[in-house]
């Protein structure tokens, strides 16, 4: 007796989110965290390693206003984002946190990347096949950035690449919400 599996079927039994093996355990979504990141809705609180592989929380920049960027070293619309961002953050210092999370990308990978645009920005690192927080995040392509206010509410996103009149355009609404 054989057992027939439609193709859809088994797809989605192969691709389904973490059923890749074992997921880093340096990715921690917070209990009780809101599933999805909405506008209007908090954001959805978690913590990475950054690219020393210091964990790092989102919930650490409450208080001051986030722009919350996923990228990947091998999105050319991303490389020209990070100096754009990069500049923003130089001009705010301490009153904008802007973060960077890589999406689907390898450590080395982007660590090159971040390295060769120069990017002081805290950069974090997903697992480069698990990626839960950009699931949560809802993240399919790149780039894609958000902007959570001071009390960690997502007030806007920015899908694509940013110019810099959008981005301090949407940075300055984002301060003074």
């Amino acid at each position: 007796m054989s057992i027939v599996i439609p193709a859809a079927v088994l797809a989605a039994i192969v691709l389904r989110p973490g059923s890749h093996g074992a997921s880093s355990s340096s990715q921690v979504i917070a209990p009780g965290a809101p599933t999805r990141a909405t506008i209007g809705s908090k954001a959805p609180d978690f913590t990475l390693p950054d690219l020393n592989g210091t964990p790092v929380r989102l919930s650490h920049f409450r208080g001051r206003p986030v722009v919350l960027t996923f990228f990947a070293s091998w999105c050319n619309p991303c490389e020209h984002d990070m100096p754009v961002l990069e500049k923003e953050q130089q001009s705010h210092g301490n009153n904008v946190a802007i973060v960077g999370v890589n999406y689907r990308d390898a450590v080395g990978d982007t660590r090159d990347f971040v390295r060769r645009l120069q990017v002081s920005f805290p950069t974090l690192v997903e697992d480069a096949v698990d990626n839960p927080v950009a699931a949560r995040y809802d993240v399919h392509a790149m780039p894609d950035t958000l902007f959570i206010d001071k009390n960690g509410v997502v007030r806007e996103r920015l899908y694509g690449e940013i110019s810099t009149h959008d981005l301090q355009a949407a940075v300055a609404r984002l301060v003074r919400a």
